[in-house]
């Protein structure tokens, strides 16, 4: 249940006593307090989420894989630190007796120790020694850096920028974009061989820029530049990093594909702006890896990489999508993309609602298959405009349109 808490108890937990009294006034209001009997799960091993755990009352029990057991009584210094805090749980936690767990969203809880005091003397280095998991202390580092504009955020390609302004301006014409575009050569190859794909192709094999925009039309090509030049963004200089980048990359572009295919069988949406919301579904994460060039815990640890990842990257791509101005529709993608039970609140599908079916279907025959809902289970599955829907007949459709995938994933892949 909800509950506000008296904030003298908040500052005796381990890291809320850094938080200034406003700060933990806000908190107090907005924490969670769980009542477990004796004998009770709190935690199960394995489990994942984005709260921290901290024990209010009462002593739990904490079962090691090694077969060893950590009681944590409430009021001892080790009862002061939060509970498992690694995710996923490396323990199972139960309570000895009747316990009252506090429960904080461990995003409000980076963002007030991102912006509480620091002492100037200890600014360069927070100390985190009173945190059991090096996560908070790495939200906090990163947090801070971001804060302090140590963090280099992607910006937009400028040739997509610029193509957006002329696109944008009233009387703009085919030709006022292919000479913004002539500019950049590599990208007039690019849209010359997606106009001429199986996607676009008419009767005659187009040569020239102009001619290709005309083909396409000047929303579809501003979209398609802003696809192809996205490519870029997706870079490390990091040897060992670039695996993790090219899976990253990897996944965009089969979900951009899958994307674009069901929203051509989904009226009211548009291919182009669907695969986009495809490849951008996981931008946030981009930052945080090319973060992780210079951060040697991120680098040592990749466990600790993906644990950042998963916390980080909803929060840092909304702030991006934002920044780059591009619409609402993508930021909401970004913004709920791991949330499988979203409901939009309308009937009519969304570019949300495509993604999320288009990463159930590229995570099909994939481990990471194993822990996502049922298909027919996500409110999204029932939205799309696919006939009589059900998980069998969307596989078969996407299957009979193997070739308008494999079009769709070279139109992403282009380089």
């Amino acid at each position: 249940m909800t509950s506000s808490i008296d904030v003298e108890v908040l500052r005796g937990f381990a890291p809320l006593g850094r938080l200034s009294e406003e700060q933990l006034v806000l908190l107090a209001s907005r924490v969670t307090v769980r009542r477990v009997h004796a004998g009770g799960t709190v935690l199960e091993a394995g489990s994942r989420d984005n709260q921290a755990y901290f024990l209010l009352s009462g002593e739990l029990v904490l079962h090691g894989a090694d077969g060893q057991l950590l009681r944590v009584v409430s009021g001892t210094p080790e009862g002061r630190k939060p509970i498992a805090p690694v995710q996923p749980r490396q323990c199972l936690v139960t309570a000895a007796v009747d316990s009252q767990v506090l429960v904080v969203d461990l995003f409000i809880l980076a963002r007030f120790l991102k912006e509480a005091p620091v002492a100037a003397e200890s600014a360069a280095e927070p100390d985190d020694s009173d945190v059991e998991s090096p996560t908070y202390s790495l939200l906090m580092r990163f947090y801070q850096d971001l804060k302090s504009n140590r963090v280099s955020l992607p910006s937009l390609p400028d040739v997509a920028i610029r193509i957006h302004r002329v696109a944008e301006e009233r009387d703009s014409s085919a030709s006022d974009v292919a000479k913004v575009l002539s500019q950049d050569p590599a990208m007039v190859v690019k849209l010359l061989r997606a106009a001429n794909s199986p996607l676009y192709r008419g009767w005659s094999t187009i040569e020239t820029c102009e001619d290709a925009i005309v083909r396409l039309g000047i929303h579809t090509t501003r979209q398609l530049i802003t696809i192809f030049a996205m490519r870029e963004l997706f870079r490390t200089r990091a040897p060992h990093l670039q695996e993790r980048m090219r899976k990253l990359w990897q996944n965009a572009r089969e979900v951009a594909a899958i994307a674009f295919v069901l929203a051509k069988m989904t009226p009211g949406l548009r291919p182009e702006q669907a695969m986009l919301a495809g490849l951008i579904h996981e931008i946030g994460a981009i930052p945080i890896i090319q973060y992780a060039e210079k951060e040697l815990t991120l680098s040592k640890y990749p466990e600790m990489l993906e644990e950042a990842i998963e916390e980080l990257r909803e929060e840092i791509g909304t702030a991006l999508l934002e920044q780059w101005g591009l619409s609402s529709d993508l930021v909401e993608v970004v913004r709920h993309v791991d949330d499988y039970f979203y409901d939009t609140g309308t009937d009519k599908p969304t570019y949300l609602d495509v993604v999320l079916l288009a990463r159930l279907h590229a995570a099909i025959g994939k481990p990471e298959m194993q822990p996502l809902p049922q298909m027919e289970s996500v409110p999204a599955f029932r939205k799309l405009a696919l006939g009589e829907l059900s998980a069998g007949r969307s596989l078969k459709v996407l299957t009979q349109a193997q070739q308008e995938l494999a079009a769709a994933r070279g139109i992403v892949g282009m380089l």
